[in-house]
């Protein structure tokens, strides 16, 4: 039993440190604890807590590969559940939407058959993200919005997944599907309440993208200087750069429109002409932000 109780301790540490960033130190706490639990179910939930941190850190492991059989095991609903949620965030990650999408619908179906309503809201709005990165906008809308009505059924104070991120996540959906004005409206409800820079980044370059859209070319420059400001992974300085890049051409101004897709070719050097087919032709039909 004080086996048991110390697994448990250190599971629990390693879980804070993972809700804090900690990554190294959440992964040091679940290794010490799989090294004193005797419990095959407490194993099971270590094993699951751990892969947790290595996927988001992007490793394997091996208690990455014990996810499928822990799934297939169907021990209890909790642990299939997250079994389920981890194997498509792992494969939400690595571009493989339709695998994302297959285990995220295990999940959700997991979550329904508990009536867990949490389970519900984080599958759906995983599931929404590997949708919209499979190209599929009006699905992952249907899953946003779906996530948002379950949300709106809950005491504020219950909220543990957060509206904000819905809200982004469809706003930016929307914008795609061509209801601009909608996906604007939606993001600016809750743009002052972003903490954090990154997902402020975020909407600001969406901002950039559905000005684009509307011709409004200062206004897009304006939310794409300060989504390039913030940016902070490349995938989002990429696209500040290409977005700047068109509206300052369609805008008029030449000599910033080079100077950003100069920036964006840096990012690709193995396409030599890529600015002049940039200045050639409006490649934003093309271009998924996300990915």
């Amino acid at each position: 039993m004080m086996f048991e109780s110390n697994a448990e301790e250190l599971r629990q540490q390693g879980l804070a440190k993972h809700r804090s960033g900690d990554l190294d130190a959440a992964l040091s706490h679940y290794e010490s604890a799989l090294t004193v639990v005797t419990d095959d179910e407490k194993r099971e939930l270590i094993t699951i807590n751990k892969a947790d941190v290595l996927i988001e850190m992007q490793r394997s492991g091996p208690e990455v590969q014990a996810l499928p059989a822990i799934l297939m095991r169907r021990r209890n609903p909790h642990h299939t559940f997250l079994a389920a949620y981890q194997m498509m965030f792992k494969h939400r990650l690595a571009g493989e939407m339709e695998r994302a999408i297959f285990y995220g619908q295990i999940a959700h179906e997991v979550a329904v058959e508990s009536e867990k309503i949490f389970w519900r809201l984080a599958a759906l709005n995983e599931l929404g993200l590997s949708y919209e990165a499979n190209s599929q906008f009006d699905v992952a809308i249907g899953a946003f919005d779906e996530a948002l009505a379950l949300l709106n059924g809950i005491d504020a104070n219950e909220q543990t997944v957060s509206r904000i991120a819905i809200i982004q996540n469809l706003s930016y959906c929307k914008m795609l599907v061509g209801e601009i004005e909608t996906g604007i409206a939606m993001v600016m409800t809750v743009l002052d309440d972003i903490e954090s820079a990154w997902a402020r980044a975020e909407s600001l370059i969406d901002l950039c993208y559905a000005y684009v859209e509307l011709q409004q070319y200062d206004v897009s420059i304006q939310y794409g200087k300060e989504g390039l400001e913030l940016a902070s992974e490349p995938r989002q300085t990429r696209n500040a750069h290409y977005l700047l890049g068109e509206a300052a051409y369609k805008a008029g101004d030449l000599e910033s429109a080079e100077l950003h897709f100069d920036e964006l070719s840096r990012f690709y050097p193995q396409f030599r002409n890529l600015k002049a087919l940039l200045f050639a032709i409006d490649l934003r039909s093309m271009v998924n932000l996300k990915l």
